[in-house]
């Protein structure tokens, strides 16, 4: 394994290729051993600062425009909702097929035009990253093979992968989806934290989720995968919590492993990224203490979310905690929602969405194995589901 701080020297070259990055031709000091690409202007704690002052002011302006859109323009697109089912004397309450909420809401021009705001918003936010990674690929290219030789932890890549079709799409109008383009990693990063709005700058969010999953009875945690690890925040956030355990992040995704692996090695946190499929992982039985996920299953097809969660039961010791959050199936399913769930599917590329829906999770993990723990709150968005593996 490569010592991080010894890179520095090998990287030299590279990092004196950067002024256009860094405003200067000398490059950025760093304690970590990744060229001066990684953060051309530094970081506000764990989170880097985007490569150009042009493009963080742009983004800027973006965060601005989704808190209107997800604030003052959701709660008058809410009050319009909410007025249309009183006048069509429905109760609000009342479950409806998505085919029907659709119909009542999509001609709306108050709602249409709250969902078109954010919708455009999330397009320029993607179009302006997607163009300045693209624009620079053969930098952030060499950034990102010069991190995969580094440690603390390893990387590891399946080039003969027949990546599924059910994941080659451009899922949340990402440009080349998470499979198809290499900068996906960067740019789901910098979206993503736009989502949130700055609640996970600091992945602050994921460290809470890693600080809420439930310990196996006897309280041995030796073994933890991540399903679905994206950009590794949750692996490494549980990895933070268990400095001990030998902790995972699976994903089919190379793009967004190596954009994992290279944060992780920022991070100092010694965590393994592979390139498998979650539904058939490759682990041998009773491997795992914990096996956790976070927003996995909704992208992914209902058969695949069932074959998904036998794996988990598989792969789990027993008495071993699986950890699955995704949305809430368990939230009453207004007419507002309902449609909510068609534009998200119809418009944000989310093509798995209305199929989660009829996934029976408690059914399907009790099926396979597990004591279910529902602890979802039935008015939040998020569901958070405990299965301890029974056998």
């Amino acid at each position: 394994m490569v010592d991080r701080r010894s890179f520095l020297a090998a990287t030299s070259a590279l990092a004196s290729g950067l002024s256009f990055l860094t405003g200067s031709g000398r490059a950025r000091a760093r304690t970590a051993a990744l060229p001066a690409a990684y953060d051309p202007r530094g970081e506000i704690g764990r989170l880097e600062r985007l490569p150009l002052l042009d493009i963080e002011s742009k983004q800027d302006f973006m965060a601005g425009v989704t808190a209107f859109a997800y604030g003052d323009f959701a709660a008058a697109a809410r009050d319009r909702g909410e007025a249309i089912v009183k006048s069509k004397g429905l109760d609000p309450m009342q479950p409806l097929t998505v085919e029907a909420a659709t119909a009542l809401f999509e001609a709306d021009p108050v709602i249409g035009m709250r969902d078109r705001v954010w919708f455009s918003a999330h397009n320029y936010e993607h179009d302006i990253l997607d163009g300045h990674f693209q624009h620079n690929r053969e930098t952030y290219l060499a950034l990102l093979e010069a991190a995969d030789r580094l440690g603390p932890g390893r990387l590891e890549l399946n080039a003969a992968m027949d990546v599924p079709e059910y994941a080659r799409h451009e899922i949340h109008q990402q440009p080349g989806g998470y499979v198809g383009n290499p900068f996906a990693g960067f740019i789901y990063h910098h979206a993503t934290n736009m989502f949130y709005r700055g609640t996970n700058d600091q992945d602050q969010r994921h460290a809470g989720y890693a600080a809420g999953c439930p310990l196996p009875a006897d309280g041995r945690v030796h073994r933890i995968l991540d399903l679905g690890t994206g950009i590794g925040q949750l692996a490494v956030a549980m990895k933070e919590r268990f400095p001990d355990a030998e902790v995972t992040g699976l994903d089919v995704a190379a793009p967004m492993l190596r954009y994992a692996h290279m944060r992780a090695t920022d991070l100092n946190a010694d965590v393994t990224f592979t390139q498998r499929l979650a539904e058939d992982t490759r682990y041998p039985d009773r491997h795992f203490d914990i096996v956790i996920s976070y927003i996995l299953f909704h992208e992914v097809p209902a058969d695949i979310s069932r074959k998904i969660i036998a794996e988990a039961a598989r792969i789990l010791r027993p008495g071993g905690v699986f950890y699955p959050m995704d949305f809430n199936l368990a939230a009453q399913p207004t007419a507002f929602r309902r449609y909510g769930e068609w534009k998200d599917h119809h418009w944000n590329n989310e093509r798995w969405r209305l199929e989660h829906a009829t996934v029976d999770f408690d059914g399907e993990m009790r099926k396979a194995g597990f004591a279910v723990d529902d602890r979802s709150d039935k008015t939040s968005v998020f569901g958070k589901i405990i299965g301890v593996k029974t056998a």
